[in-house]
């Protein structure tokens, strides 16, 4: 591993990304149907704890339905905390409904960075950075055969990953609640009334970049258990030497997706709006419905299409820095 001839450019590499992403899209739609399926699953049991709740405690159906999922399933479990058999049976539900939908996105996730792989391995050195249809052709590692054959030669190691990623998301939301506990606890003190609005805004905001950090770190790592094939534990040595020898590279790569997923997020909020003012005119309002279909889909193929082209971006820069 020398690491010597430093990194690719930052264009050259986001222009390889974007191309061994695109060569093999059918990686991206099936991200994108996995990761909705998941999300309806995890729906089922909210659902059905709203009836329990509407049937138990006599709650409005259609005041719990109105909130998005996350803030549904808050308001089961508040409403079902004075019956715990309810209550437990509800947590039970969604609990194994999101441990095995994540399995299957874990599982997922191993397939197309097989596939990913085997597609920038098909590029040559010279033609990396070209748009020619020939570098296109190279770059098409797509089958079915072998995306099975990644997720069963990274599948366990990805598993293992995503555990710790989990493991990860409830260590900082426990500090997280602990961080807001101990703002509301010293707001109530005299003369420092205060406290609970800063302290809430920098527990939030270091909750943030902890998130960003920890999702960074993760796609590193299945770059590297994906590109040098090793065990997990050799994937974290790994990182480190990589990021100390080519922090700038990938920094530059995070600092121009995560402006691009900002710019979406805004475009795709600037198009919701639009289409919640064409909602309110006669006539023209009857095609909103398949307006919002339309955008859903292209909003879910856009971001899950970036988040493999920084993939893919990230792990060009890798493969350079290891195998160069």
């Amino acid at each position: 591993m020398r690491g010597s001839l430093g990194g690719l450019p930052l264009r050259a590499a986001l222009k390889r990304g974007a191309l061994i992403t695109a060569a093999n899209w059918p990686v991206v739609l099936i991200q994108f149907a996995i990761g909705s399926v998941y999300r309806l699953a995890v729906g089922v049991p909210v659902v059905g704890g709203v009836f329990v709740v509407a049937v138990l405690a006599g709650a409005d159906v259609r005041t719990l339905l109105g909130e998005d999922l996350r803030a549904a399933a808050g308001l089961v479990a508040a409403a079902l905390i004075d019956r715990p058999e309810a209550l437990s049976t509800f947590l039970v539900a969604v609990g194994l409904v999101a441990v095995a939908g994540a399995s299957v996105l874990f599982l997922v996730q191993a397939g197309t960075a097989g596939i990913l792989v085997r597609g920038a391995a098909q590029v040559s050195r010279r033609s990396e950075s070209s748009l020619r249809p020939s570098v296109w052709h190279a770059a098409q590692g797509f089958g079915i055969v072998e995306f099975f054959d990644g997720m069963r030669r990274f599948g366990r190691r990805f598993l293992l990953l995503g555990g710790w990623l989990c493991v990860s998301y409830l260590v900082l939301a426990a500090l997280t609640v602990v961080g807001l506990w101990a703002s509301l606890s010293l707001s109530q003190r005299e003369g420092w009334e205060a406290a609970w609005t800063l302290g809430a805004l920098l527990v939030i905001s270091m909750a943030l970049v902890g998130v960003v950090g920890v999702n960074l770190v993760y796609a590193l790592v299945q770059v590297i258990l994906a590109t040098d094939d090793c065990r997990l534990s050799q994937a974290l040595r790994k990182l480190h030497l990589f990021m100390v020898h080519d922090a700038r590279q990938v920094a530059g790569v995070f600092g121009v997706m995560l402006a691009l997923v900002l710019l979406a997020s805004a475009a795709s909020l600037l198009a919701t709006a639009g289409l919640a003012l064409i909602a309110w005119v006669p006539f023209v309002g009857l095609a909103v419905v398949p307006l919002q279909v339309a955008a859903w889909l292209v909003r879910g193929v856009v971001f899950h299409y970036m988040e493999l082209g920084a993939w893919s971006a990230y792990q060009s820069q890798y493969r350079r820095y290891a195998h160069d």
